[in-house]
């Protein structure tokens, strides 16, 4: 996926807009998961994750440029955790000065 993070004025709400189709076709559910951690993460309220951003809620336009699943290997939490680590890096872009880094990862399922 691709995302975009736009500041917004103080006072208004954090929103996410689908500016994309997602591939190999629209997946409403994994869009809601992927709300569901970026809302997470903004407003500092992912209290079962020991890393999350635990520093005052932030205000965001999130722009969502492209969306990739995999019909057998995509789950909820997959999409929740990676909504929660693209906050985090865009938060990391702002406090470091420095651009959007790729982040690479992996779910390994152990039966």
């Amino acid at each position: 996926m691709e995302l975009d993070f736009e500041p917004v004025s103080a006072g208004m709400a954090p929103s996410i807009e689908f500016a994309c189709t997602a591939q190999p076709e629209p997946a409403p559910e994994f869009e809601e998961y992927l709300t569901q951690g970026i809302m997470q993460e903004l407003a500092s309220a992912d209290t079962d994750d020991p890393d999350a951003y635990l520093g005052p809620p932030v205000s965001a336009r999130v722009i969502v440029r492209s969306l990739r699943w995999h019909y057998t290997e995509t789950c909820e939490m997959v999409f929740i955790r990676l909504g929660a680590l693209a906050v985090r890096e865009a938060l990391s872009c702002v406090a470091d000065g420095r651009e959007p880094q790729l982040i690479e990862t992996r779910v390994r399922w152990v039966f």
